[in-house]
């Protein structure tokens, strides 16, 4: 049976800490990042390794159960608007990875890279808008290589990130 929700955000399902739509948004997020991460965040063998050890399964296995928990638990005291947002970011985010991404060779990659090790040596803050578009890169590359993105979106979700990509122009 395939879990909708993971185990350890239950007891906050359980004692009514979400709302309805924060429960929806969440399942959406496992379901959504299981579909399109063509890896996992744990691999079978340190699964059965971590079992061993400590005799109990890890229930974060997927890049899905990750991502669900994560924001269950990090932006438990947002209010739902700016929790839908934070949810609409992470879908956007992980479109955008894989179109920006998904077509480049190792030289793009390599020149993200050096120039996030660049910018981030010289200052920790105050950032220019250039500079934080390049950071923010760094961190759609790690989400590409990181989660193995493929191209399992649907169409609505690609007319949604079409549609809200404009509204960020506007």
């Amino acid at each position: 049976m395939k879990e909708l929700i993971n185990e350890s955000i239950l007891s906050m399902v359980n004692d009514n800490s979400m709302s309805i739509g924060r429960i929806n948004s969440l399942i959406y997020i496992k379901e959504f990042i299981d579909r399109i991460a063509s890896k996992h965040y744990l691999t079978e063998e340190a699964a059965v390794e971590l079992e061993q050890k400590y005799g109990v399964r890890p229930n974060i296995i997927t890049w899905g159960d990750y991502f669900q928990t994560e924001m269950a638990t990090s932006l438990m005291i947002l209010p739902d608007d700016e929790f839908l947002k934070a949810v609409e970011t992470l879908n956007f985010d992980m479109v955008a990875s894989w179109i920006i991404f998904s077509e480049k060779d190792g030289v793009f990659f390599k020149w993200v890279d050096d120039m996030h090790a660049t910018i981030t040596a010289c200052k920790s803050a105050g950032f220019t808008e250039e500079e934080e578009e390049i950071l923010h890169l760094k961190i759609l590359k790690e989400y590409y290589n990181g989660l193995g993105l493929v191209d399992n979106f649907t169409e609505s979700e690609m007319h949604w990130f079409s549609a809200f990509q404009e509204a960020r122009v506007v």
